[in-house]
């Protein structure tokens, strides 16, 4: 059920920019970011996944998080050397793409790996839903885009969803820990 909340909540904030600018979005446009959404989170899970398995294997998460980037990071080359022209045309651009690279991107994968180390994939991978959130109410109050009530809803049940999911992690966690302390006090 929290899965449901969160997908429900997820395709509200989605669709919470409006009906007038999904009707004048171009179908064909629309489908292919369908898409490249899906296959996105696809890679993202199978990113989470393999982070989690090799740190399951005793190797440490820096180790593992920064082998995943480095082959991801090599795949990434030839659509820089296609479409990466704007990327390279002048310093600031490039500053802005290395300040996006080492700041907020670096510090939340070194996060999301510390999480991964601790946690399981699915969690951690779940916690996540709260990117577009901050995103969305990050838009509202620097840009002054306007969150719809569908909007609004969404992150309340993105909320609600992650509530769902952590709690009885966190309960399971408690009963392993009381019932490891009842056996050293006997």
């Amino acid at each position: 059920s929290g899965a449901v909340l969160g997908l429900t909540g997820i395709a509200l904030l989605s669709l919470s920019g409006g009906t007038e600018q999904i009707a004048a979005a171009d179908t064909s446009a629309t489908l292919t970011g369908v898409i490249l959404g899906l296959l996105a989170a696809f890679t993202y899970a199978l990113y989470s996944w393999a982070a989690r398995r090799l740190m399951q294997r005793n190797i440490p998460s820096r180790a593992a998080m920064g082998g995943i980037f480095g082959i991801g990071g090599l795949l990434l080359m030839p659509v820089l050397a296609l479409y990466g022209a704007p990327f390279l045309d002048s310093w600031q651009n490039a500053a802005v793409g290395i300040y996006m690279a080492c700041v907020p991107m670096f510090m939340g994968y070194v996060c999301f790996g510390y999480a991964l180390a601790r946690i399981p994939a699915s969690t951690a991978t779940t916690i996540t839903l709260l990117e577009p959130v901050i995103a969305a109410v990050l838009a509202a109050i620097i840009v002054g885009e306007q969150l719809t009530t569908a909007g609004w809803a969404g992150v309340v049940l993105i909320f609600t969803c992650l509530v769902c999911i952590t709690l009885p992690a966190r309960r399971k966690a408690q009963a392993v820990n009381v019932a490891i302390v009842k056996p050293d006090q006997c």
